[in-house]
């Protein structure tokens, strides 16, 4: 119990640990109006909820399964990124805006060499793929893939601090420790080498997700589930900042649109909440229901832009090359055809969302209503009592079936 108390304690201490990194990086930030990595203002705070929410989901995970690794996981990747924070903005404080006002900045300029996100964050990534939700690796050779990650954050860190190639804009010095052209020689494909075996243990690791999935049965069936779907909207975001922050040498054009960033940002609170969903077992068995209406309301809007595409955009260009005039006419009937075809293209995906992806849902329903159909139609209590035996064995599939009849 005294474990338990003393878990608790250290894990709202990193919430605080979180929220002073985060503030005083924001803070120093807002003063000298240098965002992290040149981004817009908005994002390093946005980026602040997000970690926030990190450190919130990994307290209340450890308040209640101490021992459960998710909970440290999150920690681990939330206090990485917010390590950044702090790190951009003492440098850029020291560096450029009151250059040797701040003591130790060319140190903490090259911790901004190899920062948490690249090394730290992506070392938890792997491990929250690689336990996730046993707490344990699928095998022990799947365990070997945490090793290598640790391995390659311990090559890349000394490479990255001597030969740096830091991502988005990096108004600092590279050169603090750099050696001569022939070591850079070496160095330069090393850390490289480096970063790609780190990122190709996270895919691995993410890879075992799906195999365990396939395996898994159960409970654990849709803890993975819920989880993979939170995960299948958070790639895309990772990937998205990732290709947003590549190497400039100017203060750039934003090159992401506010709103992705905003977008992948929530992803990221999303597989958070995900997985304390699925570890604490909060309503599981909901999950089959939110893929199937996400899969439905998904290819549904793909459908409509279809046909909106073809009955509004295309008439509209050709009829301004033509007479170069727009008719509203066009907008009228597009409306009206999409309003006619919600309902029934609805209906058509759900049918065959449920006969690809929810086979076995779909046939016990197509069953129910074939037996329903015999129940108005058949008056022999024979046929009927052996009709419900076979749709109860086909629908709920038991290890064996039988049935009691009350005799007047």
């Amino acid at each position: 119990m005294l474990r338990v108390r003393n878990a608790r304690k250290l894990a709202w201490g990193m919430v605080g640990l979180n929220a002073v990194l985060i503030g005083v990086g924001l803070a120093l930030q807002v003063i000298e109006g240098a965002p992290l990595l040149g981004v817009p203002m908005a994002v390093p705070f946005f980026d602040a909820a997000v970690l926030s929410a990190w450190t919130l989901i990994g307290a209340l995970l450890v308040s209640r399964q101490p021992r459960h690794p998710v909970g440290w996981i999150w920690f681990l990747i939330a206090i990485s990124y917010a390590l950044d924070h702090l790190t951009w903005g003492y440098s850029y404080y020291g560096f450029v805006t009151h250059p040797g006002s701040l003591p130790g900045v060319d140190a903490v300029i090259v911790l901004l060499y190899f920062g948490g996100r690249g090394t730290l964050g992506n070392i938890g990534l792997t491990l929250l793929f690689l336990l996730f939700p046993t707490g344990r690796p699928l095998s022990r050779r799947w365990g070997k893939v945490a090793w290598i990650a640790v391995a390659a954050v311990a090559l890349y860190v000394p490479a990255a601090a001597i030969a740096p190639n830091p991502f988005g804009l990096f108004p600092f010095p590279t050169d603090i420790l750099a050696v001569g052209g022939s070591a850079r020689t070496i160095l330069d494909p090393l850390r490289d080498l480096a970063l790609m075996i780190l990122l190709l243990c996270v895919g691995l690791a993410a890879f075992s997700l799906f195999l365990r999935l396939r395996r898994a049965k159960g409970v654990e069936r849709q803890q993975l589930k819920l989880f993979v779907y939170a995960a299948a909207f958070f790639a895309p975001g990772v990937f998205l900042i990732t290709w947003g922050l590549r190497p400039q040498t100017a203060a750039p054009d934003w090159v992401l649109p506010l709103g992705i960033l905003m977008a992948a940002g929530v992803s990221g609170i999303g597989i958070s909440v995900a997985s304390a969903v699925a570890i604490l077992r909060y309503r599981l068995w909901d999950i089959d229901i939110i893929i199937r209406r996400t899969l439905v309301y998904g290819f549904l809007t793909v459908a409509l832009a279809i046909v909106y595409l073809v009955s509004v955009v295309l008439p509209q260009q050709m009829l301004q090359t033509l007479t170069r005039q727009q008719s509203p006419l066009a907008v009228v009937v597009s409306t009206l055809i999409i309003a006619a075809l919600f309902s029934p293209l609805r209906r058509r995906i759900q049918d065959l969302v449920d006969r690809r992806f929810f086979r076995r849902n779909y046939d016990a329903a197509q069953i129910l209503a074939h037996f329903a159909a015999t129940c108005r139609d058949q008056v022999d209590m024979n046929l009927l009592t052996a009709e419900l035996l076979r749709v109860v064995e086909k629908t709920m599939q038991p290890e064996s079936v039988s049935l009691w009849l009350r005799t007047q």
